[in-house]
């Protein structure tokens, strides 16, 4: 098993930064480019999200992401100490409509529910914990 955590701070340039390392960690395990595109792209939402939504006060604070990579799957987790949600609580975006008539927002934890095999989150004390599951096994290359 292979961890990883890193720490970030509640500023958006910290996103493309913990990218870089995430890509170097999943390249230098192996993971298939379908399953680490995937993860990059829930990490962007997820924390733009967090990051945006998270700190109204505007104030400095840490974001822990905690990455667990085993032989069947890659588990994240993220915890913050914003205010509360529950990124599942989130109605999922109706993508029936057309661009203009669907509401602002939501696509992007509809993306990332779609892509994970599974998410879990839990307030623990005045932390968010978000953990993402996605499965290494019978991964189909792009």
């Amino acid at each position: 098993m292979e961890t990883l955590s890193v720490k970030i701070t509640n500023q958006r340039p910290e996103i493309a930064r913990l990218s870089e390392i995430v890509e170097e960690f999943m390249d230098s395990n192996d993971v298939p480019m379908n399953v680490s595109f995937a993860i990059d792209l829930a990490m962007d939402e997820l924390l733009t999200n967090v990051i945006t939504y998270g700190f109204p006060e505007d104030s400095y604070h840490e974001i822990d992401v905690d990455f667990e990579l085993t032989d069947e799957e890659i588990i994240v987790t993220i915890t913050d100490d914003g205010i509360p949600f529950n990124p599942l609580e989130q109605e999922d975006a109706d993508t029936t409509l057309s661009i203009d008539e669907r509401e602002i927002g939501g696509l992007g934890i509809h993306l990332v529910k779609k892509t994970m095999n599974s998410m879990e989150y839990q307030r623990i004390g005045n932390k968010n914990v978000l953990t993402l599951k996605k499965s290494l096994v019978n991964v189909v290359e792009d």
